[in-house]
């Protein structure tokens, strides 16, 4: 009778690695600290010293097979922990986005609303009347002509000039000009 075929690999797991098993299985059972977990791990510890190239170099085997295995065990641990995805509701059920300004717009703003208020009140007393009652009190123009005593023109023009005045006050300097030099362009075109 003749003896099967015997490869390298295998005599040298025989002799070197498979003697130590108990230990392994134990130390895998403490690192994993799930039994039935402990042998998978030792099985695919084995199954990848099978793979190795340069397993005859390798000078501890049972340190190799030892370090393997905690490796393993770490893997598996790590995506133990990976947390499974879950699609996001949509935006619409989420209602999440804060519709407060920052403090960067607040701060803005009360500087915008000062400066609208100072122009307003640095307004001649006839434009800064007619500006008020139409655009804050809401009145009409033929309600604020009667009450003044003018026509409905002139308090019209009170209220443009008003318009123009503040739009100059809360425009920086070389905006307006630039507006004002491209409004003459315009004027003497027409003529």
């Amino acid at each position: 009778m003749t003896a099967p075929n015997v490869r390298p690999i295998d005599r040298w797991f025989v002799d070197e690695v498979l003697p130590h098993e108990r230990a392994y299985i134990d130390y895998a059972r403490r690192t994993m600290r799930h039994e039935d977990e402990a042998g998978d791990v030792v099985q695919e510890a084995y199954a990848k010293l099978f793979t190795l190239d340069g397993w005859a170099a390798i000078a501890n085997p049972p340190g190799y097979v030892m370090r393997m295995i905690r490796n393993i065990a770490i893997d598996r641990i790590r995506q133990a922990r990976v947390v499974a995805m879950q699609p996001l509701p949509s935006p619409a059920m989420l209602d999440l986005a804060d519709e407060t300004p920052d403090s960067f717009r607040v701060v803005a703003a009360q500087t915008q609303m000062t400066q609208v208020q100072h122009a307003i009140s640095a307004l001649p007393e006839r434009c800064r009347v007619a500006l008020v009652r139409r655009r804050f009190a809401e009145e009409t123009p033929r309600e604020i002509a009667q009450d003044l005593g003018i026509s409905v023109s002139t308090f019209e023009k009170r209220l443009a000039r008003a318009v123009e005045l503040l739009t100059h006050a809360l425009t920086p300097q070389d905006r307006w000009q630039e507006a004002q030099r491209s409004e003459e362009g315009a004027r003497k075109a027409l003529l």
